[in-house]
């Protein structure tokens, strides 16, 4: 069996890493340090936030509650984050450590946060989920409840917070400063889980609606609503003019605004850039495609390719509703695909059928993006048309049909 996925601490970090002035504890093994921290570090090597306890033979017989204390105190010095997330591993939930109580006998100025994460407890997305939802206690309303919608602010646009990222998901960073601009000037972009600050955390609630990923921070989204009575609705990932056109039209619908002046820019923009390339586009109509990543952006990837690039996508799967990766595989030789589109853990099937990978799904390590490029708007939509040309004309093999 081969997982599609991570386990539970994996997801836990990408939850909760991408809180920018936040750093990350794992209560764990060394390999749960460097195997987050490879996965990372492509992203940003700036960036690290994170520590481990690096649990030892000896914290497994006569406890790791010391070894963690030693650790939380040495990460609050070093680093004096704005808050210190605990992420418990496999084998400190084995040996029974008491975390919460560890905690509680160590001064701080930061909030300490405790999440269990253990590989048995869950995958990558039971991790994500409970990362997010950790955040919850952390937010605080500008008044006491009941809550009064929507809450008074200087800025009168609707606020719109994102759910549904995680830290190292590709061209996040890109990505959001593309959805902000697709949301100006009509609407402002408030919280972005996770792909913010520990103060936007605490103002999510000031938000007028939830925008949730599809799969991704439903339980978060959910005790929101429930506490803050903040409405949410799923989405994909909004690759291309339509998915640009279905998060316009939810905003439209809810708030009353007019984002046609938008379309028609967005639409001029891709017409200009890919017109360049219409040949090549020509070619890819019909082109067999497969696809394996998270919900969202499979499905928002999916209807890019066939409605507005004309592909046929002949293989598909979500990767957390893959339990064995195999089976996607077993798919994959099968078909007809030309191109694979998937994360760099897919190198492999796609170097047996010798056909390219493009990346767009967490992890990618094997890629360094030094520029700005998303995948999301007019620019990200040419950005992805040229990682796919790319991607079929550096292959060894099948790169003839763009020429036919």
């Amino acid at each position: 069996m081969r997982p599609a996925s991570g386990c539970k601490l994996f997801g836990a970090y990408q939850a909760l890493g991408g809180i920018q002035d936040g750093v990350v504890l794992l209560h764990s093994v060394v390999g749960c340090n460097f195997g987050s921290m490879s996965l990372h570090v492509a992203q940003d090597m700036r960036d690290i936030r994170q520590t481990c306890t690096v649990i030892s033979d000896s914290d497994v017989v006569f406890s790791g509650e010391a070894s963690l204390e030693r650790a939380v105190r040495s990460a609050l010095e070093l680093f004096q984050p704005s808050i210190l997330f605990v992420v418990s591993g496999c084998v400190s939930e084995m040996i029974g450590d008491d975390i919460p109580a560890v905690l509680a006998r160590i001064p701080h100025e930061a909030p300490l946060l405790h999440v269990e994460a253990a590989g048995f407890r869950g995958d990558a997305a039971r991790g994500l989920e409970a990362g997010w939802l950790a955040l919850l206690p952390l937010m605080k309303p500008p008044v006491p409840r009941p809550y009064p919608r929507p809450y008074p602010r200087s800025d009168p646009r609707p606020l719109v917070n994102l759910i549904g990222l995680g830290m190292d998901d590709p061209h996040a960073a890109d990505d959001v400063e593309a959805l902000r601009a697709m949301l100006a000037p009509q609407a402002a972009l408030g919280a972005v889980l996770s792909r913010c600050t520990l103060e936007e955390v605490r103002r999510a609630p000031y938000a007028d609606v939830n925008l949730v990923l599809r799969g991704k921070g439903r339980e978060l989204a959910q005790a929101m609503k429930e506490y803050f009575g903040i409405p949410w609705e799923e989405l994909d990932y909004p690759y291309g003019a339509a998915g640009a056109d279905d998060l316009w039209s939810r905003l439209e619908r809810r708030f009353g605004l007019d984002y046609h002046q938008a379309r028609a820019e967005l639409d001029r923009q891709i017409a200009e850039g890919a017109g360049k390339a219409y040949r090549y586009l020509q070619a890819l109509y019909g082109m067999p495609a497969a696809i394996l990543a998270s919900g969202p952006r499979a499905d928002g990837l999916r209807r890019f390719l066939e409605q507005e690039l004309g592909m046929e996508v002949v293989c598909f799967a979500r990767r957390e509703e893959l339990s064995d990766q195999e089976d996607f595989y077993r798919e994959l030789r099968g078909s007809e695909a030309a191109l694979l589109f998937g994360s760099s853990f897919e190198q492999d099937g796609a170097d047996e059928l010798e056909i390219p990978l493009i990346r767009v799904d967490y992890p990618v390590f094997d890629e360094v993006c030094l520029t700005p490029r998303p995948h999301l708007g007019g620019q990200g939509t040419l950005h992805l048309l040229e990682d796919i040309f790319r991607g079929i004309m550096n292959g060894r093999t099948l790169k003839g049909a763009l020429y036919q």
